[in-house]
């Protein structure tokens, strides 16, 4: 059995009435001049171990000193610790700043929109609402655009499918969760980043590397969360509409309210695009002069797309030791593309996808009364996802039935520097898939049950600001194989002064393939399928350093973030794609491994214009069977550079803000292939041409909505004939699946952001 846990968890403090205790409130003030909590603040006597955190609405209590007068220090990331003489028992609310120093650094315009940690040893990244909306943003695929970590590119030139990159390796070896649940996994990797509206997202946590074992087993490059809006601070309506030059049409609404001890939120989502494009393929772009002479290639750009989603919320906070909330999720989605109505019916290439999906899931978090810093929480999710794929005459149908539990409890050795965090996870997923077309052994109604059964724990030690230290282990054991995995995870930080931070980690991590699920683009393809044998699951250690400098220059601050990773592949499923017209999966024979080096500098050059800039390098090899030889070349689609700038500008209250991000993409290596079945010409394997992208958006806000109109590919680069032998579909020479470069070129697009606070 093996399992799973993502979690992180509920810290609340402990809050009662009793006369022996002092409480208070621990905030910050907004530019607005609203108080907002500060969960997980520190509250202390000084001079002793008696202590409290601030619970989620920022509440603390706290035992009363042995003697008056005592000082109370309270303490949080980012902001300047608060020293207060205490002479009598009552009721203290306390306001902290923002910190000066280098605690955590928060790179802003007019609104704080990224965030680096340089106190937590694991490598964490958080991007707020603020750097959201400088995109259109209309799902979590669009979601980082302006960030350096995540690369989003298209999977294939007729399904409209994204993938992200992390660490130089594809988006499956990234565990992407939602508040800490699994989210993108199984039948939902190839679509499920376009199934989160960036509306919905309050903030994205990205963490590098190795994690901590809490949040489960299967990170192997590292993890994005995703954060949606809560009931406390969601506006009470928010209604975001968009629309792009050829007609693509997506709505937003989002609703906050409370009953007594309950907040709900409501979100709903339909997206809707039904016209047929065809302006890319068959003929030559002209780089040079940015010209297009497309005519067409009777395939459509982009699908006819049929999108809705929604999501509600339920939310108690009756008492202040404990919490529970519910969330239900359903989504339909509907994709129509391939070769345009003017092709006769009898001849057309289809593809049509299907998804239903369904979840819910729960939290439910409490804290030990009268110990501070001790708390216990579960959480549980069911899923339900269905799925039809057809392209051409490859057919694959999938259902997963997916339930999750974890179990995790956090408690001290003598004081909060030594923290203790164990528990449990269960994981049970039952795949029903049948594929037809071009594969070479019967698959219908295949039924397999992955159970994973995990217990962890872990122990963190903090040496005040300096040096902090995350260790733990998980052994899960899963059902298939009959035996236990272990694995051993350590991040560790030193800040040698106020300014610099330097970590390091390892960790090893696993996860199950689902090679059909994960690779529908290669199914976009006269490819014929060779499973050659059962596969086992994927492991591989990461290894990771990163040093983050922060800065002040002419009175602003800045920070200079390097990092090196890399990602060795004990076992992994090898998608092999060199062999003209032909797809095989298998086991790993030989080495495979990820290098990843990435600078990137933040700096606000002068009130309201922030600049971020980006440079990374990726150097990525699998080996591969070809021949039966054993040959190690470089991953394919894979581009070994990237570069990124990302300027901002705003006005005095934001009332006009300027976004330009531009960005560089290096070469890829693209293997070899057929032209056409008649004559069996072949290309034989190459590196791509780089090439540049650049978005720009303009936004104008007023009291209660914004107008923002922008561009994307602004330069209209498209690939060069992004399908192979377009004109015969139903050759073993057609592909559609190589692609390395936009499919579509400029795209112009307007919306509206309507919010009552």
């Amino acid at each position: 059995m093996k399992r799973i846990i993502l979690v992180s968890m509920l810290l609340i403090a402990t809050i009662n009435t009793k006369a022996q205790q002092i409480k208070g409130r621990v905030v910050e003030i907004l530019p607005s001049g609203e108080e907002s909590p500060l969960p997980g603040a520190n509250v202390v006597w000084d001079g002793t171990t008696i202590g409290s955190t601030s619970n989620e609405q920022g509440f603390y209590l706290i035992n009363e000193p042995e003697s008056y007068p005592a000082t109370m220090v309270v303490t949080f990331i980012g902001y300047q610790s608060y020293k207060k003489e205490i002479k009598e028992w009552g009721n203290y609310d306390i306001v902290l700043e923002s910190s000066v120093k280098i605690s955590q650094v928060e790179v802003k315009g007019k609104v704080n929109t990224t965030k680096i940690s340089t106190l937590d040893p694991i490598n964490v990244q958080t991007i707020s609402t603020g750097e959201l909306e400088k995109a259109a943003c209309c799902n979590l695929s669009e979601s980082f655009s302006t960030n350096a970590t995540v690369d989003v590119t298209f999977t294939d030139a007729v399904s409209g499918a994204k993938q992200i990159q992390m660490l130089g390796l594809d988006g499956v070896y990234t565990q992407i969760t939602q508040e800490n649940i699994p989210l993108v996994r199984g039948i939902a990797s190839s679509y499920g980043i376009s199934y989160v509206p960036g509306t919905w997202i309050e903030s994205i946590q990205i963490i590098k590397g190795s994690g901590s074992v809490v949040n489960g087993f299967e990170s192997l490059t590292g993890q994005i969360n995703l954060e949606y809006y809560k009931p406390e601070s969601a506006p009470k309506l928010f209604w975001n509409s968009y629309v792009n030059q050829e007609g693509k049409l997506d709505n937003n609404l989002l609703f906050a309210k409370q009953n007594g001890d309950w907040k709900s939120n409501l979100f709903t989502h339909v997206s809707y695009f039904d016209r047929e494009i065809d302006h890319h393929g068959g003929t030559t772009d002209d780089h040079t002069t940015h010209t297009d002479h497309h005519t067409g290639d009777k395939f459509l750009d982009a699908p006819k797309v049929k999108h809705v989603s929604i999501l509600n919320r339920w939310q108690y906070k009756g008492n202040p030791n404990y919490g529970m909330q519910f969330i239900a999720k359903a989504l339909i989605e509907e994709r129509l593309g391939g070769q345009i109505s003017s092709v006769p019916k009898e001849d057309r290439y289809i593809v049509d996808i299907n998804n239903y999906l369904y979840e819910i899931f729960s939290k439910f978090g409490a804290i030990q009364p009268n110990t501070p810093g001790k708390s216990a929480g579960i959480q549980t999710s069911f899923k339900l996802h269905n799925q039809t794929a057809i392209f051409g005459i490859n057919n694959y149908e999938a259902l997963q039935e997916s339930a999750y539990l974890n179990f995790i409890r956090q408690t001290y050795i003598n004081n909060t520097n030594n923290i203790f965090k164990y528990g449990f996870s269960q994981y049970a997923d039952r795949y029903t898939e049948s594929f037809s077309g071009n594969i070479n052994t019967p698959f219908n109604n295949q039924i397999r049950l992955d159970l994973m059964s995990g217990l962890f724990s872990e122990y963190t030690f903090k040496s005040g600001d300096f040096f902090n230290i995350t260790t733990g282990i998980r052994a899960d054991y899963y059902n298939n194989t009959k035996k236990f995995n272990y694995l051993p995870r350590l991040n560790m930080k030193y800040n040698p002064n106020e300014k610099t931070a330097f970590r390091l980690s390892a960790g090893k991590a696993f996860r199950i393939a689902n090679v059909f699920a994960e690779n529908s683009s290669f199914l976009a393809s006269g490819r014929t399928i060779d499973l050659v044998e059962e596969l086992n699951p994927e492991i591989a250690w990461n290894y990771g350093a990163n040093l983050t400098y922060c800065f002040y220059l002419n009175g602003r601050e800045g920070t200079i973030n390097l990092d090196a990773y890399r990602t060795d592949f004990e076992n992994q499923v090898v998608v092999d794609i060199e062999t003209p017209s032909e797809l095989s999966f298998y086991n790993l024979d030989g080495t495979s491994y990820a290098n990843s080096i990435q600078a990137d500098i933040m700096y606000e050059f002068f009130n309201g214009f922030d600049v971020k800039a980006a440079y990374k390098i990726n150097d990525v090899h699998t080996t591969y069977m070809i021949d039966n030889i054993l040959t190690e070349k470089i991953t394919p689609l894979t581009p070994n550079k990237r570069a990124l700038v990302n300027m901002s500008y705003a006005t005095n209250f934001d009332k006009w803000m300027f976004d330009l991000t531009w960005n560089y993409i290096g070469e890829s290596r693209v293997p070899s292939y057929k032209l056409d079945d008649i004559f069996g010409d072949f290309r034989s394997e190459h590196m791509s041409d780089p090439f540049y992208l650049i978005n720009a958006q303009v936004t104008k806000k007023f009291k209660d909505f914004s107008v923002y109109v922008g561009g994307e590919n602004l330069l209209s680069y498209t690939q060069e004939n992004p399908i192979i032998d377009a004109a015969n579909p139903t050759s073993s020479a057609f592909d559609a699946s190589l692609i390395y470069a936009p499919v579509m070129g400029r795209m112009i697009y307007t919306g509206l952001r309507y919010k009552i606070k």
